[in-house]
């Protein structure tokens, strides 16, 4: 199924299904409000009008489809994922509120009866328009928003700051100062980011962006989207400079730089310091991650990640991830340093869901 909506002619079909639905399903549901206001035009239009709404529900279904495909290979868009998710149910019930309508004018029925469904039509309509104006608004914010703001406006000859043009040289000192989510600068391959106002709009969520600022995040970057085009477009209107070196700015000490991925040494007993949600730490294969920020932001819910805090996740994380490669990508953000070798931790225990309890009952 996501091979059928993943590509078309090497071009994702997201943008095409997406554009597709973006018209057909308000203008569908515009006609059915109009035929509720309109009685003489229903014997013409209203057969018409219940086509294309079951056409919009197939568009509404193949946009979402797309879209998870499209997501798997550049990421997800949190608010317009979230959104188009309910555009297909939206769009389903809109249909039926439709056909009864239709059902409903073609036979002998009390008054308020047709008054009823007309007025459960109007409402569904309003609604999956409103719906649609969002999706397609987050859609294109997830797509232009950080292209478009970054051609507003110039700087006047000789008002550019030297040290934040792109050319010069930033030392790591620098960088290392912009390491919060409200002032975010990060390095990959060299060049300096200011990742500050595209933290919101990241389609993997803001936490995986907290985790490098300040940091030299290239193994990141590259671990998750090495040989996409989108991603380095988006970082390409964030730019701010590139990373001096020694041998590039005379009289400067080398740019030693903290890796998002160092080695420093912690024992058990700091990682069981952090173990809340607000401020969780974790082992996985030896290695201690601060997760802090990214238990809002895991796909599979915050409850998952708060479960391994403070503990040892390597068999939480294993069992539910073993052979992938992305999440151990997206680890690599959050690495802070190695358990020492004396030290040891209790294994986390995750929840299992309702269905795998049911399937183990069932066996």
């Amino acid at each position: 199924m996501e091979n059928l909506f993943d590509t078309i002619g090497g071009l994702p079909l997201h943008p095409l299904t997406v554009h597709a639905a973006a018209v057909l399903i308000p203008l569908s549901a515009l006609a059915l409000a109009i035929l509720v206001f309109v009685p003489r035009w229903r014997k013409t239009y209203f057969p018409l009008t219940i086509g294309f709404l079951a056409v919009s529900v197939g568009l509404a279904f193949a946009a979402k489809q797309s879209g998870e495909a499209l997501a798997e290979r550049v990421g997800n868009p949190a608010s317009h994922q979230a959104l188009g998710d309910i555009m297909f149910p939206a769009s389903i019930g809109l249909f039926f509120l439709g056909l009864a309508f239709y059902l409903i004018t073609r036979t002998e029925r009390p008054k308020w009866t047709m008054q009823l469904a007309g007025s459960l039509a109007t409402v569904g309509v309003v609604g999956v328009v409103v719906l649609s104006v969002l999706v397609g608004h987050s859609g294109a914010e997830a797509t232009w928003a950080s292209r478009i703001s970054s051609g507003q406006g110039q700087d006047l000859p000789g008002t550019t700051d030297p040290s934040a043009s792109p050319g010069s040289g930033i030392t790591a000192a620098e960088v290392a100062q912009h390491n919060t989510a409200a002032d975010c600068w990060s390095v990959i391959n060299g060049n300096v980011y200011d990742l500050t106002t595209y933290l919101p709009r990241h389609k993997g969520g803001p936490g995986v962006l907290t985790g490098i600022c300040g940091k030299d995040g290239t193994s990141a970057f590259t671990g998750q989207h090495s040989g996409q085009a989108a991603p380095a477009t988006d970082l390409s209107s964030l730019l701010v400079g590139v990373l001096a070196s020694a041998s590039g700015v005379p009289g400067s000490t080398p740019n030693t730089f903290p890796s998002s991925s160092p080695n420093a040494a912690i024992t058990s007993q700091e990682v069981q310091k952090h173990a809340s949600s607000q401020d969780c730490w974790s082992v996985i294969n030896g290695q201690v991650y601060n997760l802090t920020t990214y238990v809002n932001s895991h796909p599979g819910g915050a409850a998952l990640i708060s479960s391994i805090c403070g503990k040892d996740g390597s068999a939480a994380f294993s069992g539910q991830h073993a052979g992938a490669a992305t999440p151990a990508n997206v680890l690599s953000a959050f690495a802070i340093g190695q358990l020492t070798g004396a030290s040891t931790l209790p294994d986390a225990q995750v929840q299992e869901s309702d269905e795998e309890n049911e399937e183990e009952n069932d066996d």
